[in-house]
């Protein structure tokens, strides 16, 4: 079974039989699918989640789905890690990449001051698709 997810913040298909349409879309700014964007609040040293806060692109199997929410803490914590030793700083824009089972996960404060923005996906070769999407450029 394959599903298609997409936090919408409440919003409705245009027909009953048509997905979701995507609204907003959080997280780094990336081409792969499927994917998982997250901005998250970043405090000292620590990461907090916020659902509200996060998109998945794409078409997810259930089973993704679930080894993802499996690993989720464990990238959590390598990402307060990487906050700790300064290789992820909340004063400069620098992207770093963590590999955790089989998942690649790549995150940025993007100088913001307090939120670090995350994409996650599977590890190439298991249901990755290279995309080319628009993005605004800021």
């Amino acid at each position: 079974m394959t599903t298609t997810t997409i936090h919408t913040q409440g919003q409705q298909p245009a027909a009953p039989d048509q997905p979701t349409r995507i609204f907003a879309q959080w997280g780094l700014p990336h081409t792969v699918t499927p994917r998982f964007g997250a901005r998250l609040i970043q405090e000292h040293h620590r990461l907090h989640f916020l659902s509200d806060r996060t998109s998945l692109i794409g078409e997810w199997e259930e089973v993704a789905i679930d080894q993802l929410e499996a690993v989720f803490p464990a990238i959590i914590k390598e990402l307060e890690s990487k906050l700790l030793t300064g290789e992820l700083n909340a004063r400069f824009q620098h992207r770093i990449t963590v590999q955790h089972a089989d998942f690649t996960c790549e995150a940025d404060t993007l100088g913001s001051h307090g939120y670090v923005y995350v994409t996650i996906y599977p590890k190439s070769g298991s249901d990755v698709t290279n995309n080319v999407e628009e993005w605004p450029n800021p």
